[in-house]
């Protein structure tokens, strides 16, 4: 972004998924939440239950060429084969990272029929824009992506690779 005094300073924004897996973009709002509306849990603003959510829930169902398969155990089961394009998460806006947590592996709880499985590693995006050319007219937000993949769930890479 530029200088204040430059005028406004609006960041550049992408979908936190592509539209395939090729890469392509979605064009507006309503085609990114109109590819959404077959996930179980709901998406933003409001989940299946009508209770306010405030976030989209991206998984396999509706966008697998975003879905890490990796090799920890968990992955192995649900992805057993890497999905072609596989596509990686992206952050919506330019801005910093603020906090962040990676775990090494799933976390679990124990279920009615089982180990429940989920992620706690997640990261947290301070974001900037300056729409008009006063700093009274600046906004500071933030966007936090959740649940995503531990450390174990990413293949393993040759160390001199880059």
């Amino acid at each position: 972004m530029s200088n204040p005094e430059n005028g406004p300073q609006l960041p550049a924004i992408r979908w936190p998924v592509p539209k395939n897996n090729r890469g392509g973009e979605f064009s507006n709002l309503e085609e990114m939440l109109a590819h959404l509306e077959g996930e179980a849990t709901g998406h933003w603003l409001i989940g299946r239950n009508g209770m306010w959510h405030g976030g989209i829930h991206i998984s396999d169902t509706t966008t697998p060429w975003y879905a890490l398969s990796g090799q920890a155990m968990n992955e192995a089961v649900d992805f057993p084969v890497p999905f072609p394009g596989e596509q990686a998460v992206r952050c919506m806006a330019d801005g910093e990272v603020v906090a962040y947590r990676i775990n090494r592996d799933y976390l679990s709880v124990p279920w009615y029929w089982g180990d429940l499985c989920y992620s706690g590693s997640f990261v947290l995006i301070r974001h900037r824009i300056q729409p008009g050319k006063t700093a009274e007219s600046g906004l500071t937000f933030y966007t936090l992506y959740m649940h995503l993949a531990p450390w174990l769930a990413y293949p393993e890479r040759d160390s001199t690779a880059f």
